[in-house]
């Protein structure tokens, strides 16, 4: 939950993410992409139309009456959330407002196409992404935490658009003591129960914060939980990496997950693939 980001003793924590300020595509690969490395970078997304003009004002000037789909759970819990449909208006005026309790809303990982196609232009690909096939989603909110988890089919990046977000990155090695279940893992949020988790305590994390105009680097299989301590928007750019590397993860994922992490891969392209289909026959 929102608040201290700290629970560790050791005082070799937290390892530093490194820093890159707008990298060439080929720096990118050879230094992050390539080898499975973390980066925040800066430059690029600081030059988007969208940091000047994403809040709620604008939000509710568009589409304010407009009906969105929100996840509702305890904490950060994901794995047990709930889908429900609100007024654009509505939520924004939730997520505006101290919390109470441990109940959040959260308007995330929805296609910007199907909710705010409006804002579409105010926001361009980054050209680090070397695929046509791409997911382009949004996290619109403030006082959640996500579950600590990992993306199984490929890269990520992270863009910060307004606001901040902490998180706390973990290495594919860093899995043994992170008590996982699929790509998640059964650690909710924090501060951590270590009766419950003791393996927990001995884990390597990295930490950094994403400001606004920054975007993060996800390698595949790194683990992470995210934490959004005041209203913030971005955009989450995620692409496929070949099967070579899906197939044969790092150490530290076990092998009997990974074909069950392709076949959740073929859902959710054929589910694209029907969506890509409806829109044409509607459009």
């Amino acid at each position: 939950m929102a608040g201290d980001y700290t629970m560790y003793s050791s005082e070799k924590l937290p390892l530093q993410v490194e820093r890159a300020h707008k990298p060439s595509f080929e720096e990118f690969n050879k230094l992050y992409a390539e080898p499975g490395k973390p980066v925040l970078i800066t430059g690029v997304v600081s030059q988007w139309k969208a940091c000047s003009l994403w809040n709620p004002q604008y939000f509710n000037s568009l589409a304010g009456e407009r009906v969105v789909p929100v996840k509702r759970m305890r904490n950060g819990a994901y794995l047990e959330a709930r889908s429900e449909s609100m007024k654009l208006a509505d939520y924004l005026d939730i997520v505006n407002k101290e919390p109470v309790g441990n109940e959040r809303v959260y308007l995330s990982e929805q296609s910007f196409e199907s909710t705010l196609p409006e804002v579409v232009g105010d926001f361009t690909i980054p050209a680090y992404i070397d695929s046509k096939e791409i997911d382009i989603v949004s996290y619109i909110g403030s006082s959640v935490h996500s579950q600590i988890h990992f993306h199984p089919f490929g890269k990520a990046l992270l863009c910060q658009v307004t606001g901040r977000k902490r998180v706390k990155l973990f290495a594919p090695d860093q899995t043994p003591l992170l008590y996982q279940k699929l790509n998640f893992s059964k650690i909710e949020g924090e501060p951590v129960d270590l009766e419950k988790y003791p393996l927990y305590e001995k884990a390597e994390y990295y930490e950094c914060e994403v400001n606004a105009g920054e975007m993060l680097f996800f390698p595949i299989y790194w683990w992470h939980g995210v934490e959004t301590p005041e209203f913030s928007t971005a955009v989450v750019f995620f692409w496929d990496d070949p099967r070579k590397l899906r197939w044969f993860p790092p150490a530290g994922i076990p092998w009997f997950y990974v074909p069950v992490f392709e076949i959740r891969s073929w859902f959710f392209k054929g589910n694209r693939i029907l969506k890509r289909i409806l829109k044409s026959i509607r459009g």
